[in-house]
């Protein structure tokens, strides 16, 4: 079985390590990006199954790379979640907006984070 790799793209150093940490843990091979820009070309060369995309990020908000992905050819079939210390009622508005697939608030469980990553790429 071929295994599934996630990019994380967080401005949050630490907290993009933890995620990191805990996701690679899970047997998943992580890439990671502090920085929004340049997001599509670390798409397109690593290909990941599943994004996690951080929506508070400088230059470029994460809610607006998750509509341009999903409008590209090259990443339109991706799972994306939309990651934010947002209210969770705002959050889901704003990933329904970007047709993201899922969307998590920030916290520091990261068992619910572990959780989501699992239901949504056992299928895929």
């Amino acid at each position: 079985m071929e295994e599934k790799r996630i990019l994380i793209v967080d401005d949050d150093k630490v907290l993009l390590e933890i995620a990191k940490d805990v996701l690679t843990g899970e047997g998943y091979s992580v890439f990671t990006s502090d920085q929004s820009l340049g997001t599509s070309q670390k798409v397109a060369k690593i290909r990941p199954h599943l994004i996690i995309m951080d929506v508070n990020m400088p230059g470029l908000a994460g809610d607006r790379i998750c509509k341009i992905l999903k409008e590209s050819n090259i990443s339109k079939k991706m799972t994306i979640i939309l990651y934010s210390s947002k209210d969770q009622d705002e959050l889901k508005k704003l990933a329904a907006e970007a047709e993201a697939d899922d969307f998590l608030t920030k916290s520091s469980n990261y068992q619910e984070l572990v959780e989501k990553v699992n239901s949504l790429l056992k299928n895929s």
